[in-house]
């Protein structure tokens, strides 16, 4: 009877069903089916079916990557419909924290947010970072004109520090990166030489996580004062052999076209049109002539005579339709015990300006293995290569092409500067009367070409072990090493040098990393969870920099720094080590409560024993009140965070010593030397320190409305700066510890799944971010620091007591009580004569919005980005109005010519005559006294020429200071996703195409002719545009293909 009843029992059937996404409904293709407590199992098909034959009653675990794992009792039925939920629909999923740990984020007390990569190559980047643009709130993105090929500025939170660039520490896969800029443009021009971020295929990103408060970073020490960034990268997976390949092409053209330019008159001074060769020689950059007329010609400056008639996208025809061809491949094979991932890519980009572009080729392995019980060993080796072929020069460089267009006539086509740039014999030939500082560009891409080559390999190796249940130990050192070479040729004849010039500049950087620690995971009783680790880490970091100018070329055409006659080689070498030890105690109460501490402590090299250790402790906590309320079928999840931090960061190597230099020529056949830092050196200077607070309450409802919100305070004080002393001492600045910088913001996300049904879905993202930021205190002997200057009208961006970071100063105009400019007798507006706030060019606060529609695999997603509250001090639209070409020039011009006309008719000399018609500008004129001004509207005419130049030698930038805010539409996204089932007889596992755009369209700006995002460089000084190239729209299709 018992062996009846037993057998009875453990009948077995075989049973059938299917799996499902929650989300969407669609079947889950290789879902593992598998009796619980044995190896009994299945995968599931195409179609998301499976049979197996188990005993009844049983459970089943069901399990796929993504979803949550599920268990469903087996008794009567043998048809089976199972549903997997999404686990990256629930709040309380893990994200990347310091150190690379994952944790939950209920248990954290400050904000992380992470981005997949799914989110990060929707429209297809070239840098990954560029990617982040409106997605994070409270994260200032911005680049250079440069193009692809130049660098990125991340700010998280607002400026915090006059040193250093403000921007955060990069760790890739727990290994940090070195993402120095070689080379930034100033006012006297120059070259972005990138950054290390462009290294990096966003192919081979799995997700980004944004450490922005000093809580977040505090791990991470004296390097983590403008937070992290942490970047991981993709692993294979655990079940069997993979492939992915992925192909895009994208094609690139002008945001910004030139469109708010004059076309009524064109080339010419005096409106007078250039009737001679020598007059139409000197005037392709000055649109003061005649009115335009198609019945007309004019001379230009290579002595043809042309229709002197309005010449359409006479400067955007300049650039060219650019394009990037991006191929990825990457194949994974894996098991339960160990995996493997080889990844390669190569991405090909043509930019807009003619003969400029750059290639990156990567190659990376990640390999995992569990070699005994416990023991496992993890590494990762990326090679990637990157080339530029002539990076475009910015700024005040005679060699921009973005500079030398501005003023461009109207009746010039710039076309003719192609046909005529050098003579039969290969001279330049002059074409804007002989300004050497304005090259023709077609001779810059000819000849004045550079490339550069950079070479870089990051990597690690890990090693970690299980001790005992709880207890483990792991050990990883990490490289990042690269050779920067770069080319800079000029052909005998350039204006700027007329027997030919070169430069070739090497840069070698290495930073290693060795980082032990030790963890211990416990329950403490029944309700307490305790997480406890202590590690330390060795950095060395090790640079090494050569320039070697070469002028007077001695074999015309040859490209050989040994082909020139004289040479200067600048050399320097840097090196620097950071000790550090920490820990970490994080305790959990019943899913209810969570307390974290951390320490940490570094000994670093650049500064003086006594003085280079310092300490950075955090605590953080956080309630999970929604766990307090089960029933609730409104508040999903709810959670109140808390949190207090210190953080800081040190300086470069030597700045305690005397540094020497060996000079570029001698005395009687020998070497000369000199002191080569004209900064006193201060061995008392101490690492700059920044606290900072935070609170912070996370909701969901319905699990389908999410609400992030964060307030935030912090204070960095002891701001390592520059101190301007006396020149008698024999130097001009000294090094101090000086100075309070505070930033308050608040920060908001939104995120709603607004319809969810089985086939289609629409949800909606919103974030937004105030940072309110003030310098507070600088030096009782200092109450402005310079950040930047201006090539022109003597403006300044400066940190200035009492504003907030990066205030634009320049000379004002003079204004009477009403607020109206005050203008001379002479017609022209009074300048004041000391430099006073103009404007800022830091965003008062920045939004991101954010949409996504599916409809079985179709998908539709856009990104609008929006940034508010900047200045910039346009000084391409000071040169238009100077030049003649910018629309504000017309007003007055046609009457101030027909009072010429008069004039000249009465022969009447100028000093002699009364305008009867000109520019008249907006204000008041004085007619009483200084004491007791009688105030009566200007009525003076002048002649519009020389009122528009008269800004740039009265040195006021004023007229030229624009609101930087826009709104622009980031990304947009049009992506199918073939239906698995149509795949089930072919080798593949997926197959998606997608048509995508990025920065396709400005919605609204006040800047004439120029993106108000352009800059020339990513330094602090943000709010100065300058010969601005047009920034790029592109637009394009990929395929991606699973096997």
């Amino acid at each position: 009877m018992l062996s009846a009843t037993v057998s009875f029992a453990q009948s077995s059937r075989s049973i059938s069903g299917t799996v499902t996404a929650a989300s969407d409904g669609q079947p889950v293709v290789g879902a593992n089916v598998v009796q619980a407590g044995t190896r009994n199992g299945v995968f599931t098909d195409a179609d998301g079916r499976f049979t197996l034959q188990v005993p009844v009653p049983c459970e089943l675990t069901v399990s796929s990557i993504g979803f949550l794992t599920v268990t469903v009792k087996v008794n009567g039925t043998s048809v089976l419909a199972i549903t997997l939920q999404d686990d990256s629909t629930l709040l309380e999923n893990a994200v990347v924290t310091a150190l690379g740990i994952k944790r939950e984020t209920k248990a954290l007390g400050y904000a992380v947010e992470q981005v997949n990569s799914e989110e990060l190559n929707g429209a297809r980047p070239i840098n990954a970072m560029d990617a982040l643009a409106g997605k994070v709130a409270g994260v200032d993105i911005s680049g250079t004109t440069a193009g692809p090929s130049g660098s990125t500025r991340i700010v998280i939170r607002g400026n915090g520090e006059l040193s250093g660039n403000n921007q955060p520490l990069y760790v890739v896969d727990g290994v940090p990166m070195d993402n120095s800029s070689l080379g930034q443009a100033g006012m006297w021009g120059g070259y972005d030489m990138g950054d290390g971020l462009s290294s990096i295929s966003p192919e081979d990103i799995e997700s980004v996580s944004i450490l922005k408060g000093a809580s977040a970073a505090a791990l991470y020490g004296s390097r983590a004062s403008n937070g992290v960034i942490l970047i991981t990268t993709k692993s294979a997976g655990k079940k069997g052999f993979n492939i992915d390949f992925s192909s895009s092409v994208d094609f690139v053209n002008q945001l910004s076209r030139f469109n708010d330019y004059q076309r009524v008159y064109g080339a010419g001074r005096n409106g007078e049109l250039p009737l001679t060769v020598e007059v139409g020689r000197g005037i392709s950059q000055s649109a003061w002539g005649a009115k335009l007329n198609k019945e007309l010609t004019g001379y230009i400056y290579d002595g043809r005579q042309m229709p002197y008639t309005n010449v359409a996208d006479n400067i955007s025809s300049f650039f060219r339709t650019g394009s990037t061809f991006t191929n990825a491949l990457s194949m994974s094979t894996g098991n339960e015990k160990s995996n493997l991932l080889v990844s390669l890519s190569d991405m090909r980009n043509r930019d807009i300006v003619p003969a400029s572009g750059m290639s990156r080729t990567s190659i990376m392995l990640k390999t995992g293995a569990e070699l005994f019980k416990g023991f496992r060993l993890e590494s990762r080796v990326n090679y990637s290569v990157e080339k530029v072929s002539n990076r475009p020069a910015l700024s005040d460089s005679p060699n921009n092409v973005g500079l030398s267009l501005i003023g461009l006539a109207p009746n010039i086509d710039q076309k003719w500067l192609g046909e005529s740039y050098q003579d039969e014999y290969g001279k330049y030939m002059d074409w804007n009367g002989g300004n050497i500082y304005r090259i023709n560009p077609y001779w810059s891409i000819n000849n004045m070409r550079n490339t550069s080559v950079k070479d870089r390999v990051m990597g690690y190796l890990l090693a970690s072990y299980q001790i005992i249940d709880g207890l483990s130990a792991q050990l990883r050192a990490g490289t990042d090493f690269y050779k920067f070479r770069m080319t800079d040729f000029n052909a005998i004849d350039t204006p700027i040098a007329l027997q030919g010039a070169m430069t070739e500049t090497t840069a070698l950087v290495n930073e290693t990393n060795v980082e032990g620690l030790i963890r211990y995971d416990t329950k403490l009783g029944k309700d307490f969870d305790l997480s406890a680790f202590v590690g330390g880490n060795l950095m060395f970091f090790d640079s090494e920099y050569t320039a070697n100018a070469g002028s007077n070329q001695i074999i015309p055409g040859m490209e050989s720094i040994t082909n020139y006659i004289d040479s200067e080689l600048t050399y320097n070498h840097g090196r620097k080590q950071v000790r550090s030890v920490y820990g970490a105690v994080n305790l959990g109460w019943k899913g209810l409560l969570y307390l974290d501490f951390t320490l940490r402590n570094d000994w670093s090299s650049t500064l003086r024993k006594g003085h280079n250790s310092y300490m950075y402790p955090s605590v953080s906590g956080s309630f999970v009140f929604s766990n307090l309320l089960k029933d609730n079928s409104v508040l999903s999840f709810g959670k109140l965070r808390a949190s207090w931090a210190e953080v800081g960061g040190d300086t470069d190597p030597y700045q305690l010593n005397l540094n020497y230099g060996v000079l570029p020529y001698t005395l009687n056949g020998m070497p000369l030397g000199d002191i080569a830092s004209e900064r006193i050196p201060n061995l008392d200077l101490k690492p700059t320190r920044t606290y900072s607070y935070e609170l912070g309450l996370d909701l969901k409802f319905f699990n389908r409305i999410g609400v992030d919100f964060t307030w935030y305070s912090s204070r960095t004080k002891d701001q390592i700066m520059s101190l301007p002393i006396s020149s008698t001492t024999g130097y001009s600045s000294a090094m101090i510890n000086s100075g309070v910088i505070s930033n308050k913001g608040v920060e908001l996300a939104l995120d709603a799944e607004i319809i969810k049904a089985r086939d289609f879905t629409w949800s909606a993202n919103v974030n937004f971010a105030r940072n309110i930021n003030k310098v507070e205190s600088l030096h009782p002997e200092l109450k402005e620091y310079p950040l930047a200057e201006a090539r022109w009208a003597g403006a300044m961006i400066e940190a200035v007591e009492g504003e907030a970071f990066g205030a634009i100063l320049g000379k004002k105009l003079l204004r009477n009580p009403d607020g109206e400019v005050i203008y001379g007798s002479n017609g022209y507006p009074l300048v004041g004569s000391k430099l006073e706030v103009l404007g800022n060019g830091v965003y008062d606060w920045t939004a991101g919005i954010g949409t996504s529609l599916s409809w079985k695999g179709l998908s539709l997603s856009a990104l609008f980005d929006v940034k508010w509250g900047a200045d910039v001090y346009s000084m391409s639209d000071m040169m238009a109005c100077g030049n003649g070409t910018s629309l504000r020039t017309l007003e007055g011009r046609e009457a101030w010519y027909a009072s010429e006309e008069q004039r000249k008719a009465a022969n009447v000399q100028l000093s002699d005559w009364t305008p009867t018609g000109g520019y008249v500008g907006k204000g008041v004129v004085n007619v009483g006294t200084e004491d007791n001004p009688v105030w009566e509207t200007n009525q003076t005419p002048v002649d519009p020429q020389k009122y528009w130049a008269y800004f740039q030698s009265a040195g006021t930038p004023e007229p030229f200071i624009y609101d930087a805010s826009f709104i622009k539409l980031r990304e947009l996204t049009l992506s199918y996703s073939l239906n698995k089932k149509w795949l089930a007889r072919t080798p593949l596992t997926g197959v998606s195409l997608s048509v995508y755009g990025r920065n396709l369209w400005t919605l609204y700006s006040n800047l004439p002719n120029i993106d108000p995002e352009s800059s020339y460089n990513n330094g602090n000084g943000q709010g100065f545009e300058y010969g601005s190239l047009p920034s790029r729209r592109a637009w394009g299709f990929s395929v991606r293909l699973s096997f």
